[in-house]
C-alpha cells in the first residue's frame, strides 16, 4: 500500500541512527539501572531515543524549534526522574508517558492548530518532478491525517513517529496490545480507502 510506504519511509526510526548493531546493544533496563549511579550511561539511552522523541514532538507541534526545545526538556526531566523508574513494563513506555505529559502541557499553554509535517520531505538531489510528486503525496497524507480524531492521531504518532510497538503503545495508553493493533489497522484501512478515493 502506498500510504504505508510513505509513513514508514518518513517516520520510522532508522537502525543506522543507533550507531551499534541491535544485537550488541545493552538492554534499556540495564542502562536505566546503571544511569542512576552513573549519569554518563544515560547518554546511550539518549542516543537511542532522541530521534524518536523528536519525531513524535514534531508530529505534534509541526515546528522544528518547539520540537527541539520539548525534546531537550524531556530528556532533562527523564534523567531527573530516572531513580523512580521501575523496570516492570518497558523503558520506552515509561519514557513516552513522560513525552506525552510534556506535549499535553505544551498544548495547554500554546493551543496551536497542528498539521502533520514530516521531517524528511525530499532527498537531496531529487529530480524536480519527483520533488513535486513527493510534496503532493505528503500534502495528501497530511490532509487525511488531519481528518482523524485526536486518539487516532496519537496512535499514529506513537507507533510511526516514535517507532513504538503495539505493546509499548498499549502500555503508554493503558490499552491492550490487541486493541492498539486493531485501532491502527482500522486507521490504516481508512487511509487506504480514502487515498484510493482521491486517486479515482
Amino acid at each position: 500500500m502506498e500510504t504505508d510506504t510513505i509513513w514508514h519511509r518518513t517516520l520510522m526510526p532508522k537502525r543506522q541512527e543507533l550507531g551499534v548493531p541491535e544485537c550488541e546493544q545493552p538492554a534499556d533496563d540495564d542502562l536505566a539501572r546503571t544511569a542512576v549511579s552513573d549519569p554518563a550511561q544515560f547518554a546511550l539511552l539518549y542516543r537511542r531515543y532522541v530521534s524518536r522523541v523528536y519525531r513524535y514532538y514534531y508530529g505534534r507541534v509541526g515546528n522544528a524549534g518547539d520540537a527541539e526545545d520539548l525534546t531537550a526538556q524531556l530528556f532533562l526531566e527523564a534523567l531527573t526522574a530516572l531513580p523512580r523508574y521501575r523496570p516492570q513494563g518497558s523503558f520506552a513506555a515509561w519514557l513516552f508517558t513522560l513525552v506525552r505529559r510534556r506535549a499535553i502541557d505544551f498544548h495547554r499553554k500554546q493551543r496551536p492548530i497542528l498539521p502533520l509535517e514530516v521531517a524528511e520531505v525530499v532527498a537531496s538531489g531529487a529530480e524536480p518532478l519527483d520533488a513535486v510528486i513527493q510534496s503532493e503525496r505528503l500534502d495528501r497524507l497530511s490532509s487525511l491525517y488531519n481528518q482523524l480524531d485526536e486518539d487516532q492521531q496519537e496512535l499514529i504518532r506513537l507507533h510511526y513517529a516514535a517507532g513504538m510497538t503495539h505493546r509499548q503503545v498499549g502500555q503508554v495508553l493503558g490499552r491492550s496490545e490487541a486493541a492498539i493493533a486493531m485501532a491502527l489497522h482500522r486507521s490504516l484501512q481508512w487511509f487506504k480507502k480514502n487515498w484510493e478515493v482521491q486517486d479515482a
